[in-house]
C-alpha cells in the first residue's frame, strides 16, 4: 500500500519549486517580481500595488508565487477569477483579504488571483470594476495571473499592474529539469528520451513532467520504445500545420479538427485562411466555392463580435475550415508555401498602440455613457485635441477620465494630431455632401 501511495504522487506537485532559485527560466521576470515583493517587505508599497504575470500555461507563473511564499513565510490566498465574476463575490472573497493588514502595514499574506482573463466575458457583472477598486485600496501584495491579458475589458486592471511576461521555456531548460527528476526518482533513462519529451512539450514544463511520469508507469528503466505510446501532443499546433490540415483535409470533420489545441483566436485563423486560399486553390470554380464558405463564416463571426452571440461559433468554425477543405477539388501543381497575412503582421506591429486607444476609448465610454465604438470614432479625437491645445482644460479632462501617463502621452502625440486632422476633414467632406444633396 505504501508503494502505491508513493507512486501516486503527482510529480508536478512533488517537484514544484520550493525556492525562487528553483524556478526554471524567465529570470528577468522572476527578478522583477522579487524586487516588487521586497518593496512591500520594506514597508514601502510599490506604485503598482498589483503585479500581473502573463504568458502560456506551464511556464512557472503560479509556481513562482508559491515558491516565494514558501521561502519567505507568506500565506497565499488563492482565487480563480473565472469562478468569481460578479462584483459582490469578488469583494467578499478578495476585497476583505486585501484589507487585512496590521496597523504598521506588515503582513504575511499574498493574494493570488488566477485566470484573471476569465473575468472579462460579457457575463461579468461588475467584476472588473471590483478588482480595480481592490487593487487601489489593497494593503497587501496582489498577484494576478493570466494566459492572455490583452482583452480591452482588462485595460483598467492592466493600468494598475506591473506587467511581467513569462515566455515558453527553452528546450534545454526543460531537459535539465527532467534530468533532475529522473535522478531524484532513481530512473534510468537516456538523454534521447528526455530530449524528445522536452521537444514535444513546446516550452510547457508542466506538460513535460506529466508526460515523463506517464511513460514511466512505475518502472525504473525507460527506453525510447515508450515514447510512441505517448502519441503526438495535440495541445498546441503551429498555424502552418493547421493550415496544411485544413487545405488538405478530405472531410469537414478532419478540417475542423485542425483547430483543436490551436492557440490562435478564430478571427486570426480566418484571416490566415482567407489570405492563403487564392494560392492553395488554383481552380477559379473551386476558389469561388471556398470564398463563398468564407463569406458565410464571416457573417457568423461578425454577429459573434457585434452581438456577442457566442453560440454561432459552432457554425463559423466548421464552415471556414471544412467548407474550404471540401471546395478544393483540384490541388496546385507542386508545393505552395503559406504566406504570412500582411494584416496580421501590421496588427502585431501596432498592437501596443491599439491597446492604448482601446483603453482610452473604454474610459471615455464609461464616463459619457457611450458605446466603445462611438467613443473611439467620435469623441477620442476631440478629447485629444483639447488636451493638446488647452492646458487647463486638458488637465481637468485627464483627471475626469483617469488617464494614465502612457495614455496622456499618446493623446498629446503627433499620431493623435493626425487623427484629429483626418476627423475634421471627414466632417467637412460629409457637410459639403449634405449641402449638395440638399
Amino acid at each position: 500500500m505504501a508503494l502505491t501511495t508513493k507512486n501516486s504522487i503527482i510529480w508536478v506537485e512533488k517537484y514544484r519549486p520550493k525556492k525562487v532559485a528553483e524556478v526554471v527560466g524567465n529570470k528577468e521576470s522572476v527578478q522583477a517580481f522579487v524586487e516588487w515583493m521586497r518593496k512591500w517587505e520594506l514597508g514601502k508599497p510599490p506604485e503598482k500595488k498589483a503585479v500581473l504575470l502573463y504568458g502560456p500555461a506551464g511556464v512557472g507563473k503560479t509556481s513562482l508565487v508559491l515558491a516565494y511564499a514558501n521561502e519567505r513565510g507568506y500565506d497565499v490566498v488563492e482565487v480563480n477569477a473565472s469562478d468569481w465574476r460578479d462584483e459582490s463575490r469578488i469583494k467578499s472573497i478578495v476585497g476583505e483579504s486585501s484589507l487585512q493588514a496590521t496597523l504598521d502595514g506588515a503582513t504575511n499574506k499574498i493574494i493570488l488571483i488566477d485566470e484573471v482573463d476569465g473575468v472579462a466575458g460579457k457575463e461579468d457583472a461588475g467584476g472588473i470594476a471590483a478588482l480595480k477598486r481592490i487593487i487601489d485600496e489593497s494593503r497587501i501584495p496582489l498577484v494576478l495571473v493570466a494566459n492572455n491579458p490583452w482583452d480591452p475589458k482588462l485595460a483598467p486592471i492592466r493600468d494598475r499592474c506591473l506587467m511581467l511576461e513569462f515566455r515558453r521555456l527553452r528546450k534545454n531548460e526543460v531537459l535539465e529539469r527532467l534530468k533532475h527528476i529522473a535522478k531524484a526518482e532513481g530512473i534510468e533513462v537516456s538523454d534521447a528520451v528526455l530530449r524528445k519529451l522536452a521537444e514535444g512539450s513546446e516550452g510547457d514544463l508542466r506538460s513535460a513532467i506529466n508526460d515523463f511520469q506517464a511513460i514511466t508507469g512505475g518502472r525504473k528503466t525507460v527506453d525510447e520504445s515508450v515514447i510512441a505510446a505517448l502519441g503526438a501532443r495535440n495541445r498546441v499546433k503551429q498555424i502552418f500545420e493547421a493550415l496544411g490540415t485544413i487545405f488538405n483535409a478530405k472531410s469537414i470533420r478532419a478540417a475542423r479538427a485542425a483547430l483543436e489545441g490551436l492557440e490562435v483566436d478564430l478571427d486570426s485563423v480566418y484571416i490566415w485562411i482567407l489570405e492563403n486560399a487564392p494560392l492553395q486553390i488554383p481552380d477559379p470554380i473551386d476558389l469561388a466555392d471556398a470564398l463563398e464558405a468564407l463569406a458565410r463564416a464571416d457573417v457568423y463571426l461578425s454577429r459573434v463580435s457585434q452581438k456577442q452571440e457566442w453560440k454561432l461559433i459552432r457554425y463559423a468554425a466548421p464552415v471556414m475550415t471544412g467548407g474550404v477543405a471540401v471546395s478544393r477539388r483540384r490541388k496546385p501543381s507542386g508545393f505552395i508555401k503559406f504566406t504570412f497575412p500582411p494584416k496580421i503582421r501590421f496588427m502585431q506591429k501596432t498592437s501596443e498602440e491599439r491597446e492604448v486607444r482601446r483603453a482610452i476609448a473604454s474610459k471615455i465610454a464609461a464616463k459619457l455613457h457611450l458605446s466603445a465604438s462611438k467613443a473611439m470614432t467620435q469623441m477620442l479625437p476631440y478629447v485629444s485635441f483639447i488636451m493638446a491645445h488647452d492646458g487647463g482644460m486638458g488637465k481637468g479632462l485627464a483627471d475626469y477620465f483617469e488617464f494614465t501617463s502612457s495614455e496622456l502621452s499618446y493623446l498629446s502625440g503627433e499620431k493623435m494630431e493626425l487623427e484629429v486632422e483626418r476627423k475634421v476633414k471627414a466632417t467637412k467632406t460629409t457637410s459639403r455632401r449634405r449641402r449638395r444633396s440638399g
